[in-house]
């Protein structure tokens, strides 16, 4: 009995489709763009991106997209939902490991209202390979807060001990770092300071 069933299940032909549906890449430094072909069974006719970071061409069976990677850090997902010859819509996924040039150990230092005003640290690493080499400065925007910007004990280490001069009323400031770095994408980050009810 198990012989005959097997037998009609491996006869029964393929659906038509995509030989993959989903693609991961991992990007390097400063890397502004990516290419994935996505291959179907039979021709596609139309496709639509749900990013405008996202462009794609159709060519026979073959669907090219080629993604504006410029602006992203961390993990990223991206789709496009492509229709093929025999009617059928595909959603494509693609997966990107965007590499972060400066790790942030938070990108808000919060406390509460009325709660001690106890000093909370940020911790600023440059990963091995990346392309920013130091901190250039640590600023405030606002006068509600002191902090103390230290390197740290190894080298692409630093430190950013902040403390609010009162909890006594909600505020919000921001810290500014600026590094070494001439992209853009790179040279600045915001971190949000917060006294909050």
């Amino acid at each position: 009995m198990w012989r005959v069933a097997l037998c009609l299940l491996t006869a029964v032909p393929a659906l038509a489709g995509f030989s993959k549906t989903t693609q991961s890449v991992k990007l390097g430094y400063g890397q502004n763009e990516v290419k994935l072909v996505f291959t179907a069974d039979t021709d596609i006719r139309r496709a639509k991106p749900h990013c405008d970071c996202t462009e794609v061409d159709i060519e026979g069976n073959h669907l090219v997209a080629t993604v504006d990677t410029s602006k992203f850090e961390g993990q990223v997902e991206k789709t496009i939902d492509a229709t093929t010859a025999d009617g059928k819509t595909t959603r494509l996924t693609m997966r990107f490991t965007v590499p972060a040039a400066v790790q942030l150990s938070t990108r808000t230092l919060q406390w509460r209202v009325g709660a001690p005003a106890t000093p909370q640290t940020l911790r600023i690493t440059l990963p091995s390979g990346s392309p920013v080499r130091g901190v250039t400065e640590a600023a405030l925007s606002g006068s509600d807060f002191d902090y103390d910007p230290r390197k740290g004990k190894r080298p692409g280490e630093f430190t950013v001990t902040v403390t609010p001069k009162s909890t006594a009323r909600r505020v919000l400031n921001r810290l500014i770092i600026e590094t070494d770095s001439a992209d853009p994408r790179f040279s600045r980050y915001i971190i949000y300071l917060q006294v909050k009810k």
